[in-house]
């Protein structure tokens, strides 16, 4: 398969996006504990985060169908590179909690319109068949793994020779300030049309009932909005606290100096990074071509349900490094096969909206499991609450299994009807 050259830029911007947000990714929550903010204001900046999100998603989807997916996402690059240059005054949450509202408002933008920009350039390039969406989903996610991958060394070297956090974070408000520029270069698609005579309240509202309605009434609409939010709970946990949980888990949260931690961070960041890259490159790709997607989705899920158990049961060696590795590899296709499956299902007038009203209902799971580890950051300690966190996002994993099996069910019977 060959991509469009348009299509490639938007991809690799996509995953440079990914890739320059990514740069503390190895030492973000590190970093805000190592300045004095506790576990509990951690959980709490989430919660805000996850909040102002949910506030502001629906309606940034319904902007980017009226103005364009492509001013959304330069505007949320806009958006990151302020949270980036605020995150430098911790541990002040007057100035942290504002900057947790503007990164919120910045993923709010960009949250389903870079895929629907995706979508729209695909669909505007006479490519056939159904399965050019997991193809371009698997190239932007091999993209985006070794963009992180990259990033995340750049993170720890810009760390370790400045001797300080904040150098790493002035760079990623600059990188986006320079990706605001390249996404103006790449070409936009077609703005949806929402009932011209209409006054524009009332034809919004009407873009999001008609969105709302079909998700609702859809099996596959349900099964997507509650994978998305076992997705999203899931991530909660892995995403914001697996540096303490790795640090624990290897045995060496007090016996080792700042650069030491730093490094192995840093090297665990690097190597699931890296080892996604390649899963992404080759296996998946392979695999790709022998099998149906779902049903690689499935395995994956399942994989990813058994390591995530191994890594509970396993510490005090390097072995959680492994694990944790080879976990991300596993759990990076159902985060996105999920999406390019449903895209089969939904049109491209109200799509940005779709997906956007999907990330707003999957945010509410996301609060609840944020709500969860702050209530067990202040009745046990600190080892105990982030293992039960790891263990409730292993659960979530378990109940998506089902959910996949059943949205396998449903397509094959979908697919009788339209042959008879």
């Amino acid at each position: 398969m060959t991509i469009d050259y348009e299509v490639k830029k938007l991809l690799y911007g996509c995953a440079a996006m990914s890739g320059v947000r990514l740069i503390t990714g190895s030492f973000h929550a590190f970093f805000f504990l190592s300045m004095g903010v506790s576990i509990t204001q951690l959980a709490l900046l989430q919660i805000v985060f996850s909040v102002a999100i949910c506030i502001f998603e629906v309606p940034c989807g319904i902007l980017g169908d009226k103005i364009g997916v492509k001013q959304n996402v330069i505007l949320s690059c806009f958006f990151f590179s302020l949270f980036f240059f605020l995150c430098i005054y911790a541990p002040n949450l007057s100035v942290l909690i504002p900057a947790e509202i503007i990164y919120a408002l910045g993923f709010a933008l960009c949250s389903g319109a870079d895929s629907t920009w995706i979508k729209g350039l695909i669909d505007g390039g006479g490519y056939k068949g159904s399965l050019i969406y997991h193809q371009v989903n698997a190239y932007k996610r091999e993209l985006t793994a070794f963009m992180n991958m990259v990033a995340g060394a750049l993170g720890v070297l810009i760390v370790l020779c400045m001797d300080n956090y904040q150098s790493a974070y002035y760079f990623c408000s600059f990188g986006f300030l320079v990706l605001i520029f390249l996404f103006s270069r790449v070409t936009g698609i077609a703005i949806a049309s929402v009932s011209g005579s209409k006054p524009i309240d009332s034809g919004s509202l009407l873009h999001a009932t008609e969105a709302f309605a079909y998700l609702v009434t859809s099996k596959i609409g349900l099964y997507y909005i509650l994978i998305c939010g076992f997705i999203v709970a899931a991530l909660q946990p892995i995403f914001h606290f697996w540096q303490p949980f790795i640090l624990g888990q290897t045995g060496v949260l007090d016996n080792a100096t700042g650069k030491t931690k730093i490094l192995i961070l840093g090297l665990c960041f690097v190597s699931y990074t890296f080892v996604k890259y390649l899963f992404n490159r080759f296996v998946i790709k392979y695999l790709m071509q022998k099998y149906a997607p779902m049903a690689i989705t499935l395995c994956s899920l399942v994989l990813s349900a058994v390591v995530m158990l191994a890594l509970l049961l396993v510490a005090n060696s390097w072995a959680p490094i492994i694990l944790f590795t080879v976990f991300h590899s596993f759990f990076s296709v159902p985060v996105t096969q999920f999406e390019a499956e449903f895209f089969k299902h939904i049109q491209q007038k109200n799509a940005n909206t779709v997906l956007s009203i999907v990330n707003f209902l999957a945010r509410i799971f996301g609060i609840l499991a944020l709500v969860l580890i702050g209530w067990l950051a202040n009745n046990v300690c600190i080892n105990v609450c982030i293992e039960a966190a790891f263990c409730f996002a292993l659960l979530c994993i378990c109940l998506i299994i089902p959910l996949n099996l059943a949205w396998l069910y449903t397509d094959k019977k979908l697919i009788k009807n339209e042959e008879v």
